[in-house]
């Protein structure tokens, strides 16, 4: 999986507030514990005094509108490239967290984009013109 694909998982993830695939709250995160609220604490000691994300962060959470989202997600992307501790730390929020409907996206995406290119085009033209 991707960064972005990471990142959009989580912050999809985050903006969920802790609902499972079927939409009902963990129990956990419910009341406020749970593998969300650990994130959200973790993302909010990386973001440190960053403004912007720690907004981001609370858009996602607060309003979970696709834009909050993508913005929460871009900022989750900055951090990584530049932290790989981070990154993998994503990448297993992502595998914990994400419903597998988001992995096998990506996949297929990543398939369909390497078969495109594996294809060559050839052009047919008709000698009885």
């Amino acid at each position: 999986m991707g960064v972005t694909a990471v990142c959009e998982a989580v912050a999809a993830r985050v903006a969920a507030g802790g609902e499972n695939a079927g939409g009902d709250k963990e129990p956990a995160d419910a009341a406020g514990g749970g593998p969300v609220a650990g994130i959200i604490d973790r993302l909010r000691k990386v973001f440190g005094s960053d403004a912007r994300s720690v907004d981001a962060l609370e858009q996602a959470r607060r309003l979970g509108s696709p834009a909050a989202v993508a913005d929460l997600a871009a900022a989750l992307a900055w951090y990584a490239g530049r932290d790989r501790q981070f990154a993998a730390e994503l990448a297993q929020w992502a595998a914990k967290t994400a419903p597998v409907s988001v992995a096998q996206q990506v996949f297929a995406a990543r398939d369909a984009y390497v078969a495109g290119g594996n294809q060559t085009v050839v052009n047919y033209r008709s000698t009885d013109e």
